[in-house]
């Protein structure tokens, strides 16, 4: 390469970066304004000091991570989140594996009405479809009152204001996340390989345990990733569910910073709940990083 074919290269490439960097300028901004410098000032009130007189004391501590990290409450209330989490996951899993099968194996027409079926309660505001669930699991609810109408049972059900609920409303409001990513992923898989394995006498069982399964896998762990996350950080689903009998990380962060006004320690959980999901996200992507 000649000296000056080099200069015009390098000319080149220093536009290319400015106009790259210009830009990113806008969104990079927002980013720090809005991202960063809020998580940042989060992460600087845990490490104040509970003050019943001004909410706070400014200064640098660790009891408040000692404490959530010893206290047998708080390691309760994570246990519950993280177990939520998965439950909620693996329900996703089962349900939505095989209606993105079917919806990635029909024609075009077909399957663009599932898509939109499967799609169309991210549409419904979330409070509303938290209601909705309320109307129909409650006490003297559609459900209760209908079996209670057929002489199914003779008392309502337990099925409101607990754990399972708040399921329920999960799986609901996840699944269409679980859904697309499946699908995506299942669409990219050769047809051939399963018209191979027809031909060779091969059981839908064992198409799916020996085929399907192992090539979605990166489509199972990145819907498995986005659910798991959005389930251990949801409030209003479990607020709204569970009443007052089911606690998890982001009840008890609204209870701290709103009734208990104790902002150090929601604070800390707000810090422990991101460390927990930035987790999960480095081991999706050290698991099923591209190669």
């Amino acid at each position: 390469m000649t000296p000056g074919r080099s200069a015009a290269d390098r000319v080149r490439h220093d536009r290319t970066g400015r106009a790259a960097a210009l830009y990113l300028a806008p969104i990079t901004v927002f980013y720090l304004l809005f991202l960063v410098l809020p998580y940042g000032l989060v992460l600087r009130m845990s490490f104040y000091r509970f003050s019943a007189t001004t909410m706070y004391v400014p200064g640098f501590t660790l009891a408040n991570y000692a404490a959530i990290t010893t206290d047998p409450f708080y390691l309760t209330l994570l246990g519950r989140t993280l177990w939520l989490g998965f439950l909620v996951t693996v329900l996703c899993l089962l349900l939505g594996y095989p209606l993105a099968l079917k919806i990635s194996r029909s024609g075009q027409r077909t399957k663009t009405i599932l898509l939109v079926l499967t799609l169309s309660p991210l549409l419904i505001n979330l409070i509303v479809r938290s209601y909705a669930w309320l109307v129909l699991m409650g006490e003297n609810g559609v459900i209760n009152q209908r079996l209670l109408d057929l002489g199914v049972i003779a008392a309502p059900l337990p099925i409101n204001n607990n754990m399972i609920s708040v399921t329920v409303g999960l799986v609901h409001i996840s699944l269409p996340l679980m859904v697309i990513s499946l699908v995506s992923v299942l669409d990219r898989i050769d047809p051939r390989l399963t018209e191979a394995a027809e031909s060779l006498g091969a059981a839908p069982g064992r198409i799916i345990g020996r085929i399907l399964l192992p090539l979605s896998l990166p489509g199972i762990a990145a819907g498995a990733t986005l659910v798991f996350c959005f389930t251990i950080s949801a409030f209003i689903t479990p607020a709204l569910l569970g009443g007052n009998r089911v606690s998890t990380l982001s009840t008890m962060i609204y209870s701290k910073f709103i009734a208990a006004l104790n902002w150090p320690v929601g604070a800390t959980l707000v810090c422990i709940l991101t460390v927990v999901t930035l987790l999960v996200v480095q081991l999706h992507t050290r698991l099923f990083r591209e190669r």
